[in-house]
């Protein structure tokens, strides 16, 4: 009977001691510090963004019309001018004499004809006698038109809005009909080309607005809204099969010709869809997964993925709004694992 107590003894005694080695080498698992972020629908637009130049809407030569030395040059080169602003006069004597000769037999013939008109009506004068008299009249009114439209000729005007790249004659100099005497910059409205690889024209259209801002290093971006209004048919071999694209925009005082701009152009706009960052999609034995936070442990999820923008991805399934998806820390995790949320 001893022996049977002793031995019961011996047994317990290894037991105990059994179970507290099993209990010290079974060590605590430590949570995974981790950041989460709440799974919500929203819109995410796609977009891609292209170098252009800024050019003038036209560039504008102005003759002249008259002949005669040019006496007066109101504006200088670089100068703003508006539509029908006076840049230079060409000498007037000559014309301002003839007109005022035409305005003086306009009247007169005028005067004549009323007369005659109201004396034809009390019959008291012929029908040739009005008739001439009429035509008197009319043969005055067309001189006087001519004459105003010669004299209206010395005055050259800009044609356009923008700017005065160049006057070409000096004050005295003689020009005739058809010399050249300005260059005009017309700045009515500007225009951008940018080239569109072939893969994303599909996506564009006539009349699409864009994003337009200078290309300027740090700073806001002080972006104005171009209109796309000219899309190439053919594609150019020579710039690795890009289409060009003329977007129109208008007068800046930011944004004039030959400054360097940045074009963005929406490929497309998802509607109440969730999105995840890239790097919270794991590649595991060849299916797509990401982490979410269920009540302190990581629970793995098997997701469906979408579209890439930028450094995010769409996740058409697997995941749920409202959920807490795991967006740091996830590299370290496995299934089940226990987590801690850090800031």
């Amino acid at each position: 009977m001893k022996r049977f107590r002793f031995l019961f003894l011996f047994l317990l005694i290894i037991s105990a001691c059994t179970k507290g080695e099993t209990e010290q080498a079974i060590p605590e698992i430590k949570p995974t510090d981790v950041v989460v972020t709440k799974v919500v629908l929203q819109d995410i637009t796609d977009y891609y963004t292209l170098p252009g130049t800024v050019e003038a809407w036209d560039d504008i030569t102005v003759p002249a019309e008259i002949s005669g030395p040019v006496t007066w040059i109101g504006k200088e080169e670089g100068s703003f001018v508006k539509q029908g602003e006076a840049i230079l006069k060409i000498n007037t004597d000559n014309l301002l004499a003839n007109l005022n000769s035409a305005k003086v037999h306009l009247e007169d013939d005028r005067k004549e004809f009323l007369r005659q008109k109201n004396l034809y009506a009390q019959k008291a004068v012929s029908q040739k006698q009005y008739d001439t008299a009429k035509k008197a009249y009319d043969l005055s009114e067309v001189s006087y038109r001519l004459a105003l439209d010669e004299y209206n000729k010395s005055t050259i005007k800009s044609p356009v809005t923008g700017i005065i790249d160049d006057v070409m004659p000096n004050i005295g100099e003689y020009v005739s009909p058809g010399t050249e005497v300005a260059r005009l910059i017309d700045m009515s409205k500007l225009k951008i080309y940018v080239y569109v690889p072939e893969n994303d024209v599909k996506y564009l259209r006539l009349g699409q607005t864009v994003d337009v801002y200078v290309a300027e290093i740090g700073g806001e971006k002080n972006v104005k809204q171009g209109i796309i209004n000219y899309i190439s048919v053919v594609s150019d071999s020579a710039s690795n099969l890009t289409h060009k694209v003329r977007v129109d925009i208008a007068l800046d005082r930011d944004i004039r010709p030959g400054r360097i701009v940045r074009v963005d152009i929406v490929r497309k706009t998802f509607h109440d869809v969730m999105v995840a960052d890239m790097y919270a999609v794991i590649d595991k034995d060849g299916q797509k997964v990401v982490y979410i936070n269920n009540n302190g442990r990581a629970e793995e999820r098997k997701v469906v993925t979408g579209d890439m923008i930028g450094s995010k991805v769409i996740i058409i399934s697997g995941i749920e709004p409202g959920q807490e998806l795991i967006t740091s820390g996830q590299q370290f995790l496995s299934d089940g694992s226990p987590v801690r949320l850090g800031e």
